[in-house]
């Protein structure tokens, strides 16, 4: 564990640094002060934690050349047919995850008849508390379950907000589908 915690140092670094360089020039333009005599300006670091526009950093994969795994699971979605509901699609977990196996990417792909206003897709692990939202994207693949134990079942929660009427034609939820790769421990 000493050596991989060493190897990934440079890899952490390396990708901290540029965010520190546009901080500490920002600190020298904007934050300099004349020194006592008024001509030498000294910088001024300012040293504040980062905090990300986007959801928390997920941890780090381990190493690709490590055991790895993968399942499919498919299921029909619902159908929609009242506003302010939630409609769920649940994916079993297909096969047996080894103990201790941890995730390192999640594809979905999900079809609808329509997509009226406020409708909203989200996909979850375990539950709804952890979430990333896929209203807009009928298919992708995401980093953001990364590190979260893998032998947990996903969701797909869809849902129309507002007031007026679905129709009196519900929106057909068709086969969805999750990939979820993932790290054995060993």
């Amino acid at each position: 564990m000493p050596e991989r915690r060493a190897a990934l140092l440079p890899i952490l670094l390396a990708s901290a640094l540029p965010t520190l360089v546009l901080a500490q020039s920002y600190a020298d333009r904007n934050f300099s002060l004349p020194q006592s005599d008024g001509q030498t300006r000294r910088p001024i670091v300012i040293i504040s934690p980062i905090v990300p526009a986007a959801p928390a950093p997920t941890p780090l994969a381990a190493p690709p050349n490590g055991p790895v795994g993968s399942y499919a699971s498919e299921a029909a979605g619902p159908d929609i047919r009242a506003r302010n509901a939630d409609y769920i699609t649940q994916f079993r977990v297909v096969g047996t995850v080894p103990p201790g196996s941890t995730i390192s990417k999640v594809s979905w792909r999900y079809t609808v008849s329509n997509k009226p206003p406020g409708f909203e897709a989200l996909l979850c692990w375990q539950d709804a508390g952890t979430c990333w939202q896929v209203t807009d994207a009928n298919g992708g693949s995401t980093d953001f379950f990364n590190g979260r134990d893998a032998s947990k079942p996903f969701q797909l929660y869809y849902r129309v907000r507002g007031r007026a009427a679905v129709g009196e034609a519900p929106i057909k939820g068709e086969m969805n589908q999750v990939i979820v790769t993932y790290n054995i421990p060993g």
